[in-house]
């Protein structure tokens, strides 16, 4: 596993209900190694900042079993293998937005906001895990997409499940990306540049002694790291203007240092010491008028240390264990004394004092201290080849220093949070059984959570703290089976069913227990959000058909009860708690299939059917029963075809041309009321077209893309645009 970093920014204008009953704002506590930093403001805009400090070392992570079966699991899951993918300038953002049942929805360039959906659900129930550690900064946003696709060995989307071994709490599923291990002494890296002044650079190097080769003694170092930056200058539309306009003020850039040592044979199998340094810096983008100054910007660093040893005591137990620390700063600047009303430059107010440029009134200076303890362990007795039983945990400890440098020069109002901790221990217990000779398959499993979160009142809040200590605790359980009804039978290679259920549960975080003490009251008594999620599915793979060499065929079915939801009504003139209201149903179903259609052709295509609807009526916020959720596509299509050949030019060679398509269709912008209603986020279908060439079996690759190749408005979160038409071009080498 490698040490990365990644960061994430964020700005918003204009902030809706609609928007906060599925992003909810942002958390002051946090299930990752991230440090954060959010600013309110009296128009409710907000900016949140994270650094990914300290993820790991080289190698698999502490709770990351064997690969998963792409199509012989029992559990709810899609494998991506990136292997392919690690030519391209392609992000983690965009191989998991190509699965079925995943929107990734991106409110700008590179360092801008990811929002996954899986099934209907984001926000907070979607968790982003690297090497089945949480990494996510707690809402749902793919805040590792700074991480190379170079470094990713496959991605698995768990959707509507959260397996017992990650330790974590969600409902909506799970990201789970895998890093690979360099398997000797080696190098590589790459370089790639594109639209937008964008350029993205990556470099891992290995260097293997052998100490005892008798016993496989080996010691192993090296470093990975990365850089980014782009202007991300692309023009762009939103409902808050009639006219395109460019983004102005996006520029970004981060970078990632971690080398690590690890020990091989000394009694563990494994000793791995790791540390990794991470900057960043953004400057802020608003979606309805112009902003020439406010920024964020922080820096992180982390240590780890891991054990790993097989046949512990007795044959067949493994163990893993592992400590780690980080630490973060990172702030929000924004004291202009200019306001832009729109684009502009002429229509402005001028004050003497800092009015702030997000929000006329919401001037920030918030800057943060962050401290992260964690440590994830993974037990896995084996029966026998057949049966296994693994026992997986992670305790995390969190503290938050905010400091408000504007309340310190007299301001009276303190607008930077409140200081604590967390302590937090989720811990799943699961048990894989295989009988008839894998023909039949069950994993079932049970989860524990407890979280106790404080927070310590400060001077220049409008309301107390009334309750400063917050204790929660509850279990969940799930059941997959998959059954193998055909197998080996002329085109026939196999027919299988199966089915799952898993109650899970979603705590809530800091800020919704706390509040911010101005524009968010207290809520103690909050209760966690819970869902019941049912799957079922088929799969059929045919070999030797007429016209293609194989075909697989997949349909999956869902049904998803939400209870409890959280929300906040932020219209309200005064402070409000977060309260649970309505719950969501969600159903829907996915089809995909994918051939071989000859030695050098394959093509793919997946279908998702899904209507997230109010499960009941909430009188105090005007929704009623029946509802379709804002926001939330509820039908979208993913193509793909490739053209690959070896060996075309010279002995070795690989040559591959492949194109991806993407139909969403429209959805609605507010909560659907009649199918007549005209505020609604347009259908759209885009392309992207690439080609890469690698030579001396892969040792050297180049490959240039073409995104959204006819130029398309597409657009994105609430109807923002994304970028137009746009290129890129990549090299890599590996020695």
């Amino acid at each position: 596993m490698i040490s990365a970093a990644a960061v994430f920014a964020q700005a918003e204008d204009d902030v809706t209900n609609f928007d906060d009953f599925f992003d909810e704002g942002s958390s002051n506590t946090t299930t990752s190694t991230a440090t954060e930093v959010q600013s309110k403001n009296a128009n409710d805009s907000q900016i949140d900042v994270t650094v990914l400090d300290e993820m790991g070392i080289e190698g698999e992570g502490i709770n990351e079993a064997a690969p998963v079966d792409k199509k012989t699991k029992a559990e709810s899951v899609k494998v991506m293998d990136t292997k392919e993918l690690q030519g391209s300038s392609a992000t983690i953002a965009d191989a998991t937005n190509r699965s079925s049942g995943v929107k990734v929805r991106q409110a700008g360039g590179m360092g801008s906001e990811s929002k996954i959906n899986i099934r209907g659900m984001e926000g907070k129930n979607v968790k982003v895990l690297v090497d089945g550690v949480p990494v996510n900064n707690g809402n749902g946003d793919l805040s590792v997409n700074d991480i190379p696709m170079d470094k990713i060995d496959r991605i698995e989307v768990y959707k509507s499940y959260v397996p017992e071994r990650f330790s974590t709490d969600g409902m909506g599923g799970v990201i789970n990306i895998v890093t690979h291990n360099l398997p000797k002494s080696s190098i590589t890296g790459s370089h790639s540049f594109g639209s937008f002044n964008t350029h993205k650079a990556s470099l891992d190097a290995k260097y293997v002694w052998v100490t005892d080769s008798a016993k496989s003694r080996t010691v192993a170092t090296g470093i990975s790291a990365y850089y980014n930056y782009s202007d991300n200058d692309f023009e762009f539309t939103t409902p808050y203007m009639d006219t395109v306009v460019t983004r102005d003020h996006d520029r970004y850039y981060s970078y990632n240092i971690a080398p690590f040592i690890n020990f091989n044979r000394f009694y563990f199998d494994r000793i791995s010491l790791g540390a990794s340094f991470s900057a960043m810096d953004k400057e802020i983008q608003a979606t309805g008028h112009h902003i020439e100054e406010a920024f964020t910007d922080g820096f992180g660093y982390g240590a780890s240390l891991s054990l790993e040893k097989n046949n512990l005591f007795t044959k067949g137990l493994s163990a893993a264990l592992s400590a780690n620390f980080a630490y973060g700063e990172d702030r929000i600047i924004d004291t202009s004394h200019v306001y832009y009303y729109g684009w502009d430059m002429e229509t402005k107010k001028i004050s003497e004092i800092p009015m702030g440029e997000i929000s006329m009134g919401g001037a920030a200076h918030i800057e943060r201290k962050n401290i992260t303890l964690f440590t994830p362990w993974n037990l896995n007795y084996a029966f026998n080849q057949n049966h296994s039983l693994t026992w997986s945990g992670l305790y995390r400890y969190e503290s938050q220093d905010p400091t408000d440098k504007r309340a310190k020069e007299g301001q009276l109002l303190n607008n930077a949070g409140f200081p604590g901790y967390a302590n937090s221990v989720v811990t799943g217990l699961s048990l894989e059984n295989n009988f008839w000779n894998s023909r039949i398959q069950n994993v079932a499993g049970v989860k524990g959570y407890y979280y106790n979160i404080k927070a310590d009142d400060v001077e220049g809040k409008l309301n107390a703290l009334t309750d400063d200590n917050a204790t929660n605790k509850d279990f969940g359980y799930s059941e997959n089976l998959r059954v193998k009804i055909l197998d080996q039978l002329s085109v026939i290679d196999q027919f299988a069913i199966k089915g799952g259920y898993q109650h899970s549960l979603r705590f809530p975080t800091r800020e919704e227990i706390f509040g911010d003490g101005i524009y968010v009251q207290c809520a103690p008594n909050l209760k966690p959000e819970k869902s019941d999620n049912f799957t079922a599915g088929a799969e059929l793979d045919l070999k030797g058909i007429p016209i293609m060499l194989g075909l697989h065929l997949e349909y999956n079915w869902f049904y998803l009860l939400m209870d409890d939801r959280i929300y906040w009504n932020n219209y309200s003139a005064v402070p409000r708690p977060y309260y649970n209201s309505v719950g969501i149903k969600t159903s829907g179903f996915e089809i995909e299939a994918s051939a071989d259609a000859t030695e050098y052709v394959t093509l793919n295509f997946n279908l998702t059917k899904q209507n997230p609807e109010s499960r009941e009526a909430d009188l105090a916020y005007g929704i009623a029963k029946g509802l379709t959720v804002p926001n939330i596509p509820t039908f979208f299509i993913n193509f793909g075809a490739e053209f690959h050949i070896g060996d075309l030019v010279f002995k070795d060679d690989f040559f591959k041309l492949y194109w991806f398509g993407n139909y969403t269709d429209e959805y609605y912008y507010t909560w659907k009321v009649s199918k007549r209603q005209d505020r609604t986020i347009p259908s759209s279908f885009s392309q992207d077209l690439g080609v890469e060439y690698s030579i001396l079996a892969n040792t050297l690759s180049w490959s240039f893309e073409i995104r959204n190749i006819t130029d398309t408005r597409v657009y994105d979160k609430y109807g923002e645009s994304k970028p137009g038409r746009a290129f890129a071009t990549k090299i890599r080498f590996s020695l």
